[in-house]
């Protein structure tokens, strides 16, 4: 019997659960999919028994019938209450997973817009604090532009250590990861199979999304929306970093930044060439030389 059942098993092709709150949600697509599977049987049983039962026979007579009151209550309740039970039972990790009322204080913020054909996320830097851009304010929106997709301002402090990668998407393990997610043109979907997060994001809104993730590795995430011909290459990895590793990465990239933002160093100059702050020197060698009288 387990091997019959082995069969029909989609579980077990799904991708390793890596986060808090998957085994909730699995068991929970457990339960829809074996009742599925229950429902798919007895009601192809039941046509192909009809089917058999009732088939053309020589010298057999059809007749009308008009219905039956008792049987038509019980396929209306029966599946009343299934679909109540289901609703039921699933209302807890729903609330888990996407009332924001419910979700736990965040140890990470990241702030995520999709695009075609692609991710880009800001990080708050090393003081863990975001300066303004779109999503904390909404005048900030006037900011938003090709180059400057979050609309940061820079004109804030707090802005000063954000950075945005693309497609580079980095998380600590064992943290609660709070990822505010929108979009700058279509409706995408934010989806990480092995977190079991999947949400739209939506233009013109925010959407709060968080994990907590207890395995560190490279995984997959896509786009589970159809958003345009290059739907198929919207994916990318992210990685699941220990805390040490995690906070290495944020230091490589503040001083990239860093970096980014200096001014040029001026040039080195050549062997035998007079440096530039000396080019005012009166050497009693040039008679065009502005000092000399």
């Amino acid at each position: 019997m387990n091997d019959i059942l082995s069969v029909f098993d989609m579980l077990a092709w799904f991708p390793e659960n890596i986060s808090t709150f998957g085994q909730e949600l699995d068991n929970l697509f457990a339960v829809i999919y074996w009742i599925s599977v229950a429902i798919f049987f007895l009601t192809f049983g039941l046509m192909g028994y009809f089917m058999w039962k009732y088939r053309a026979r020589e010298g057999g007579r059809g007749y009308n019938y008009h219905g039956n009151n008792i049987v038509e209550i019980t396929w209306t309740i029966l599946p009343t209450i299934l679909f109540a039970g289901i609703g039921v039972y699933s209302d807890a990790i729903w609330e888990t997973t996407k009332y924001s009322s419910k979700m736990p204080k965040p140890d990470v913020e990241i702030i995520v817009l999709g695009k075609q054909f692609g991710w880009y996320f800001l990080y708050p830097g090393a003081d863990g604090t975001f300066g303004r851009n779109a999503y904390n304010d909404r005048t900030a929106r006037a900011l938003m532009s090709a180059t400057n997709p979050f609309g940061i301002d820079e004109n804030d402090p707090a802005s000063a250590d954000d950075f945005v990668v693309e497609n580079q998407f980095r998380v600590p393990v064992n943290a609660n990861v709070m990822v505010r997610g929108s979009s700058i043109d279509v409706l995408h979907s934010f989806f990480l199979p092995h977190a079991r997060v999947k949400q739209d994001v939506v233009p013109g809104t925010w959407m709060n999304i968080w994990f907590n993730l207890f395995k560190t590795g490279t995984y997959e995430l896509a786009c589970a929306e159809l958003c345009g011909g290059g739907h198929y290459a919207m994916r990318a990895e992210y990685q699941v970093l220990s805390k040490s590793g995690y906070d290495a990465w944020l230091d490589q990239k503040a001083m990239e930044k860093a970096a980014a933002l200096a001014p040029p160093a001026a040039a080195a100059p050549a062997e035998g060439e007079t440096p530039a702050a000396d080019a005012g020197t009166d050497t009693g060698n040039d008679t065009g030389d502005v000092w000399s009288e």
